[in-house]
């Protein structure tokens, strides 16, 4: 079994939301809008993988749509929200909860203290150097003169 999975539609499906799954591909969308879905996942993939990225000594897949496979449940339950958010339906307490959870352990990821599995493909995280002074520039504002009539 792989180190790190992509998320499909079956693993949402698979959870309590094949319900909302359904209705975000078919009723919530407007004339010539396409499922969400998929953009929904990926950006759910993209948060949990810059969380990982925040810590300098993990690696990331090459495969820009996997994620440490013990992190699926989180990945499927921060999808849920999102969907909920786009029907514009409530968290449940109990799911409300879990995401706070899962914000916290992404937090703890991204500041080294928990770990991830390896990953199957590992490539460098992209870290952003901070070692550089910034540069600031600041622009002038010209005074126009007006005359008064």
């Amino acid at each position: 079994m792989p180190n790190w999975i992509p998320i499909t539609i079956n693993d949402l499906q698979d959870s309590k939301v094949a319900a909302l799954v359904v209705a975000l591909q078919s009723a919530a969308l407007g004339a010539g809008q396409t499922d969400p879905t998929p953009r929904l996942t990926q950006a759910v993939v993209d948060r949990i993988r810059r969380k990982i990225a925040s810590c300098s000594v993990n690696q990331l897949d090459a495969d820009t749509t996997a994620i440490p496979a013990g992190l699926k449940t989180m990945a499927v339950d921060l999808i849920l929200a999102e969907m909920k958010g786009r029907l514009e339906e409530p968290l449940t307490d109990d799911e409300q909860r879990k995401i706070d959870l899962h914000n916290s352990d992404l937090n703890r990821i991204a500041e080294c203290r928990d770990t991830v599995e390896q990953p199957d493909s590992a490539i460098d995280a992209p870290v952003q150097d901070s070692s550089g002074n910034p540069s600031i520039t600041c622009g002038r504002r010209e005074k126009l003169n007006r005359r008064v009539l």
